[in-house]
């Protein structure tokens, strides 16, 4: 038969195990904001909040290590300070992951020229999105509109420009813009606009347009036939 003191003493450590708080641990699974993190490995503390690590399933596959947090209140977080790749192209920035999706600024590694200080957007089913700056020449950056996902990539954007070119014969002035676009992984860049050409034989001003030409993105030259004349306009 137990005593009464030994019976009070059981009861006390009853009642002490069965208010004892219970700490959830972390999943080996989970979805936030659409995207399914697997592989998480973390510790939670006795109030519910936590730090894990895990694989984030990227759009057309691959994945890529993020950081996961969780708060008192559940609530779960999921960062990611390094890159991924998707239809062959290197995105690197700082990435947050939360219900509402997962957003980021960086850089876009198109071939030739990035794509800089880029705003991200990250669908689970769609790829990546956004809007960035390509930096053609010292001062001169256009800004992009870009779509990277599994079927190609796609980017888009304009600037003015205006350059001239002095030949012994005639000043030639370049006023247009200059475009940006995709060509598979790759940027390339035309030049829409007009040329005005002010001989310097007489005076006699002609213009030449609307033409279209391609630049060369890396040194911004642009080889041109105005009037049976070859020229060459350097526009950054």
């Amino acid at each position: 038969m137990y005593s009464i003191k030994s019976l009070i003493v059981l009861a006390v450590i009853m009642s002490a195990v069965s208010i004892a708080p219970v700490v959830a641990d972390w999943p080996s699974s989970l979805e936030v904001g659409g995207f399914k993190v697997s592989d998480i490995r973390g510790t939670m503390d006795d109030n519910g909040s936590g730090r894990a690590t895990g694989k984030l399933a990227l759009p057309g596959g691959g994945s890529t290590q993020v950081d996961l947090a969780c708060t008192s209140a559940e609530v779960i977080t999921a960062s990611c300070r390094s890159g991924f790749t998707i239809a062959n192209v290197r995105i690197d920035g700082t990435f947050l992951l939360d219900r509402r999706g997962m957003q980021g600024t960086g850089t876009i590694n198109t071939k030739g020229k990035p794509i800089s200080d880029a705003n991200i957007t990250v669908d689970p089913k769609r790829g990546v999105t956004g809007r960035g700056k390509v930096h053609l020449g010292s001062g001169f950056s256009v800004p992009v509109n870009f779509e990277i996902s599994t079927s190609g990539v796609s980017v888009k954007g304009s600037a003015p420009r205006q350059a001239s070119v002095d030949t012994p014969l005639a000043l030639y002035t370049f006023k247009g813009n200059v475009t940006v676009s995709s060509s598979g992984t790759a940027l390339k860049t035309t030049a829409t606009g007009s040329i005005e050409r002010t001989g310097k034989i007489g005076g006699m001003v002609s213009t030449f347009g609307p033409i279209t030409f391609e630049v060369n993105p890396q040194t911004g030259d642009a080889q041109v036939n105005i009037g049976g004349a070859n020229i060459t306009i350097e526009l950054w």
